[in-house]
């Protein structure tokens, strides 16, 4: 093979490594797009998600008995002489 060969196909080689390196970088970015939607709906439904749990668990009506109890019990109670709980 002769150099002068090369040379005239060196120009359409040339060409093709630009066509596919254009394309390959477009899908790379297309796939850092996507990811960066996901990464945002995820964080955005995250975030939804925390705001509602205090509304959703810790205002119940029905608990606040329980909860009463609970902090009554930790706040108030005594130990036996082997370091158990005596209420």
């Amino acid at each position: 093979m002769q150099y002068k060969d090369l040379a005239e196909h060196l120009g359409a080689i040339m060409a093709l490594l630009g066509i596919f390196a254009g394309i390959a970088g477009f899908l790379f970015w297309r796939m850092l797009v996507r990811m960066e939607q996901k990464l945002d709906d995820l964080h955005a439904s995250t975030f939804q998600c925390r705001a509602e749990l205090p509304e959703r668990f810790l205002g119940r009506g029905e608990f606040r008995k329980e909860k009463e109890d609970l902090w009554n019990a930790v706040n108030t109670h005594s130990h036996s002489s082997e370091g158990r709980v005596v209420r």
